[in-house]
């Protein structure tokens, strides 16, 4: 009869045992995380596969954890410091540009100087500022880039060769893609700011816009101010 009683329990407990998901394994080994304390033993005999294809103790497996994540977390805080450098810098460049942009008073040096500036920096291959008012291809810019002027935001695509002609005359070897930015005064399209690069997949949508946009800005009230009549 006993024997029967502790069968039963074996099997009632065998039967719990099974009824259990490594889900909830999972879940309450994080709800305990001192489980392990003084179960060295249970421990060091637990194994989980490896890559190679043997196997490594629990142990050995968490400190690779560890290292991996040290290792990612080392990487995306190099990656912050870089991006951090990359905007320092951005800021260096768009501080100096819009003060000598502040000390001009002819209009087609305002173009000089922003070509000039923003051509030397890294990605920018070329730089142009088309005069809408002035430029030839004031019409062409409306037939090939309707949404641009319809949205007045930057707009970033590949381009083919004539268009890298239209953009950027004379340029060789042609430019495969550029960010055209409009410069916009009080809801007139005064000119269009263009930087192109050599790469086709260099200028995309998730191109961040935040100092290019100032720039254009700052174009637009100086183009405004000296193309007004009186000025």
């Amino acid at each position: 009869m006993s024997s029967d009683i502790s069968s039963a329990k074996k099997t009632a407990v065998t039967s719990r045992s099974e009824a259990l998901s490594a889900d909830e394994v999972a879940s309450y080994l994080t709800e305990h995380p001192d489980f392990f304390v003084d179960r060295d033993n249970l421990l060091a005999d637990m194994t989980v596969p490896h890559e190679s294809g043997g196997a490594i103790s629990l142990l050995e497996r968490q400190v690779k954890i560890l290292r991996d994540r040290s290792i990612e977390s080392r990487h995306t805080l190099n990656g912050l410091l870089e991006n951090a450098r990359y905007n320092d810098q951005l800021f260096s460049v768009t501080r100096n540009l819009i003060l000598t942009l502040l000390e001009e008073d002819k209009l087609d040096q305002l173009s000089v100087v922003t070509e000039s500036s923003l051509s030397t920096q890294p990605g920018i291959d070329a730089c142009r500022l088309i005069l809408v008012d002035t430029s030839d291809a004031a019409t062409e810019l409306q037939k090939r880039f309707p949404s641009l002027l319809r949205s007045r935001q930057v707009l970033t695509q590949a381009l083919d060769k004539d268009t890298s002609w239209l953009l950027f005359p004379g340029t060789t070897p042609v430019l495969r893609s550029a960010a055209l930015c409009p410069v916009t005064h009080r809801n007139s399209l005064l000119a269009v700011l263009v930087i192109g690069n050599h790469a086709q997949d260099y200028f995309t949508e998730e191109l961040d816009t935040l100092f290019l946009d100032f720039i254009a800005e700052v174009l637009g009230v100086l183009i405004s101010r000296l193309t007004s009549p009186g000025e």
